[in-house]
């Protein structure tokens, strides 16, 4: 069947285990009725850093955020800043008002669904590429809607203008809705995972949409409308802070990081998404042009070793001069190299991904190593880091937190209580919904832009990430 028109509700930081548990409460009756039954209800996985933004990006377009050229909330563009100096296109942070350039951001052959289809609707996002004038519902007001929140702590009131906003939108009859529910992830932060007012979030989303589905079966639109509900990231909570660029300025490193960034001729800049991710880019004695790769870390400095024995840090990754990336943690250490669709694995005695492995090498395949490393505490490790370092704006050094812990301290208003953006299982496993069933089982989240484009009769962009869940 092809669906005239796709509704996909976002709902920000939602985790699948809460969405399972209260499923089988009883307390989410409309999810349960018109996406789970006769639908599909899995686990996939989002992309790396798992954190609002750039893990919206392959719902909108199919392509990873390395492959967006926008590896996180924040990031350093080197090359820009070896050739331009101090200026707004060599940083980013999107959380404030940096957050209306992400579209310019993007790079250019990126195709977003707000191109592809001829009357879409965008509510709550600030990706928004492609959208015809006037079909931005909150273009104006998302910004005061979020800062009134954040005052307040109303966080359920925007919800609740979200659903207004897509039931009214209806009357102009498009074909593609994307709308963001941001009340379980601001909640997470503010409190934990399953504080009761997170979990009561769950419920009232699961009201919104029954609102919708009302609105939708008025019009007679319910059985040629495609429902689908997706999560950017999960959360854990948190515990611990542990500040980067702070630490690196301890160090003797002066270091240019979020909010301290009217500085000059330093050495080091760290850039935090989520807060369970950090790319750290450092001055190669050669100018901030040529990037630091593994080599030059281990030559010259003492931070990959600094790095890795820390409790608050699970992963540290980089770069070789060779293309090849490799991974410490505190277990050991390993690298691997992406050619020609496999992933060639090795490591020195001790596995550092502790994947129970019964060699020190391994060759495998895309999906094989998903497989691999689902049950792990990096899935889609291989893939992930790949698609990031992909992107000129990473940095020459990766960080991942573990759980209970983040690498943001300072200027955090509240400070957050649960946090996302790293590779560990609780943020990158997030709920997929969809109001029909799949062929193919779901695995990641780029996977679902080809798949709504196929099921609303849509052409699917060439040379993207991802592949529809309708393919064999």
């Amino acid at each position: 069947m092809t669906f005239k028109r796709c509704i996909l509700f976002l709902a920000d930081g939602a985790r699948p285990d809460v969405l399972c548990q209260e499923l089988n409460r009883g307390n989410l009756p409309n999810l349960a009725r018109y996406l789970v039954e006769g639908g599909t209800f899995e686990t996939i996985l989002t992309a790396f850093p798992s954190t609002t933004g750039p893990a919206y990006l392959p719902y909108l377009t199919g392509c990873y955020p390395g492959t967006c050229n926008v590896p996180g909330i924040r990031w350093f563009d080197r090359a820009h800043y070896a050739r331009h100096g101090w200026s707004f296109k060599s940083f980013r942070s999107y959380v404030g008002l940096e957050t209306t350039l992400f579209n310019r951001d993007i790079k250019e052959e990126i195709q977003t669904a707000f191109s592809i289809y001829k009357n879409p609707v965008n509510i709550l996002n600030n990706i928004f590429r492609g959208i015809p004038a006037g079909n931005n519902k909150t273009q104006h007001s998302r910004i005061w809607y979020i800062y009134y929140a954040h005052l307040t702590d109303h966080w359920s009131f925007v919800d609740s203008a979200v659903t207004k906003k897509i039931i009214n939108s209806l009357d102009q009859d498009p074909d593609f809705i994307f709308a963001v529910f941001p009340s379980i992830d601001e909640y997470s932060h503010r409190s934990s995972v399953f504080n009761p007012r997170v979990i009561q979030a769950y419920r009232d989303i699961d009201g919104h949409i029954g609102e919708v589905i009302a609105a939708l079966k008025k019009k007679g639109w319910l059985e040629e409308t495609l429902l689908v509900v997706v999560s950017d990231h999960g959360l854990s909570d948190t515990h611990t802070h542990f500040d980067v660029g702070p630490y690196l300025e301890e160090k003797g490193m002066k270091t240019f990081f979020y909010t301290q960034i009217f500085k000059r001729n330093f050495k080091g800049a760290t850039m935090v998404s989520g807060n369970g991710m950090c790319h750290v880019y450092l001055k190669h004695p050669d100018g901030w042009q040529r990037p630091c790769y593994y080599e030059d870390l281990t030559e010259n400095g003492f931070l990959l070793e600094e790095f890795r024995n820390r409790p608050e840090i699970g992963l540290v990754a980089c770069r070789g001069v060779d293309g090849s990336i490799h991974l410490l943690t505190s277990r050991g250490q390993g690298k691997f190299k992406v050619n020609n669709g496999k992933i060639d694995y090795q490591f020195d005695r001790y596995d550092p991904l502790n994947l129970c492995l019964k060699t020190y090498s391994l060759i495998m395949t895309i999906e094989e190593s998903l497989d691999i490393t689902l049950n792990s505490h990096f899935p889609d490790v291989f893939v992930q880091l790949d698609q990031i370092f992909s992107s000129p704006r990473s940095g020459d050094i990766i960080l991942s937190a573990n759980p209970g812990y983040d690498l943001r301290k300072r200027y955090e208003h509240p400070e957050h209580k649960a946090s996302h953006g790293s590779l560990c299982p609780e943020h990158m496993k997030t709920p997929f919904l969809m109001s029909t069933r799949m062929i193919r089982k779901p695995k990641r989240s780029v996977d679902i832009f080809p798949t709504i484009l196929e099921l609303t009769g849509k052409k699917i962009p060439p040379s993207i990430d991802g592949r529809s869940l309708f393919i064999l």
